[in-house]
């Protein structure tokens, strides 16, 4: 019901606007009538109103004084001015004030006043829905900013939780880290409603999970991020996170089909030393990359390599060269590079880099490591994008370190060299250079070294100069 303050001189003016409408049945409340505007003032104050209607002319303060302090100090409140013919220069001066409206008293009926009162009701209601909608927007603002303040290990994070009336009197608290699997591929199939739908849906299936687990008084906060690049949500419950986490994954799976890669912290019993913990769990994303289990505390992870030893670098180079073998080679080269990056586990940003730099031409199509899952799934997907390359390629193609030794041999096919000399040139190894130089042209080395010079002989050109004169 809407709350109207009656303000008027005459007694029987405000007897009569009492009893000329049944108020309630309409929606509206009679909270009191005062007889000036200082003792409406007095009203307002203590007990605030929706509607003021108020004469224009009264002693003591009259209804324009009454109207500007209203507006300064009560703005929600909707004011209709009562006045007789005569006063229709206050009437203005009202008006200008910000009145919603006006009667004259002599042409004061229930139909003229109710029609009055419904406009008014329509615009409070109007007023606060559009309030509400700004307090949902302030609290949603409050929730960032704490969150923000959280992620970044910010300052006055008491202060911001009080503010979005957080309880952080907790006897202790963890902070979970929860990563969805497959996330930019789901994400790429919801429209932004059906994305705003699934993260509340999943974020009230958590709550209810903590709440279910450790009783109606815990107050768990959750929040999504995409801070490191990667999607994830922050849990903040008192007690219980190893169950929480495992049921949370359970659910996970029944209700949305997703899988959950989750990151417990250590209990803390300070939201700054809380937020401190939660950073750890950033890296110990990192530190699980060679890793397939599902739940995580950050002591069980030991930090990776970040520098790239030379038998990994060989092998690299080796896997390049390979991608003109026959099948069957370059499946053993690859599980062999497989095999070396496990024992090596390079962090995720130095092996991002360091397969950036093998395959530079490509660089915008191999498989980021940092958006992977973990080295698993990372290392399935580097295997098909070396496949394909395989196949774009073609069966002629040479490997880098071959093609310097063609043209190499070629520029020297009248002198006396060797393989030794050969591999020298192109800086392998010459029991590693005799192999691939068979593998990538079917023949060796003296066969081709033959052919060369048989070939100049007869034509006085070597191959290559012969290509680019008469092939192209």
């Amino acid at each position: 019901m809407k709350r109207v303050l009656i303000v008027d001189d005459d007694f029987l003016v405000r007897t009569y606007l009492k009893q000329m409408i049944p108020w309630e049945e309409h929606g509206f409340y009679i909270i009191g009538d005062a007889k000036n505007g200082r003792e409406a003032l007095e009203i307002l104050q203590r007990d605030g109103a929706d509607i003021l209607i108020a004469d224009v002319s009264m002693p003591i303060m009259d209804g324009i004084e009454l109207t500007r302090q209203v507006k300064n100090f009560s703005p929600r409140t909707h004011i209709l001015i009562l006045s007789c013919h005569d006063d229709f220069v206050y009437v203005k001066e009202a008006m200008k004030l910000g009145i919603d409206d006006y009667l004259l008293k002599n042409n004061l009926t229930e139909e003229t006043l109710l029609d009055a009162l419904n406009k008014i009701s329509f615009e409070v209601a109007e007023n606060d829905s559009e309030i509400e909608r700004l307090a949902v927007i302030g609290r949603k603002k409050l929730r960032e900013d704490f969150f923000v303040a959280f992620d970044g290990c910010g300052d006055n994070l008491s202060e911001l939780a009080r503010d979005a009336n957080f309880n952080t009197t907790f006897q202790s608290a963890a902070a979970l880290m929860i990563i969805p699997k497959n996330w930019r591929e789901r994400e790429q199939i919801l429209s932004d409603a059906e994305r705003e739908n699934f993260l509340s849906a999943f974020a009230e299936m958590t709550l209810n999970t903590c709440r279910n687990l450790l009783g109606e008084k815990i107050q768990p906060l959750i929040f999504d991020s995409e801070r490191g690049g990667f999607f994830h949500w922050c849990l903040i419950v008192e007690g219980g996170t190893r169950e929480i986490a495992q049921r949370l994954q359970g659910f996970a799976n029944m209700y949305f089909n997703l899988e959950l890669k989750i990151f417990l912290s250590p209990p803390e019993k300070f939201l700054a030393e809380l937020a401190q913990q939660w950073q750890k769990l950033y890296s110990a994303r990192a530190d699980s990359f060679y890793s397939d289990e599902k739940i995580f505390l950050p002591e069980d992870l030991s930090p990776l390599e970040i520098k790239i030893p030379d038998e990994l670098k060989v092998s690299s180079q080796k896997l390049v060269e390979a991608l003109g073998f026959s099948d069957e080679d370059f499946a053993d080269v690859l599980k062999i590079f497989r095999e070396k990056l496990l024992s090596t586990k390079l962090h995720p940003e130095i092996l991002s880099a360091f397969i950036a730099e093998l395959f530079a031409e490509e660089r915008n199509l191999f498989p980021n490591p940092l958006q992977a899952e973990n080295f698993f799934d990372w290392f399935a997907q580097l295997k098909n994008f070396l496949l394909e390359l395989r196949s774009r390629r073609g069966k002629d193609y040479l490997p880098p370190t071959i093609r310097l030794a063609l043209r190499y041999i070629e520029k020297h096919c009248r002198e006396e060299i060797s393989q030794v000399d050969v591999a020298d040139a192109v800086h392998l190894n010459p029991s590693y250079f005799s192999t691939l130089f068979k593998k990538s042209l079917g023949k060796g080395f003296s066969d081709y070294q033959y052919f060369c010079k048989l070939f100049k002989r007869l034509t006085d050109l070597t191959p290559s100069q012969y290509r680019q004169k008469f092939l192209r």
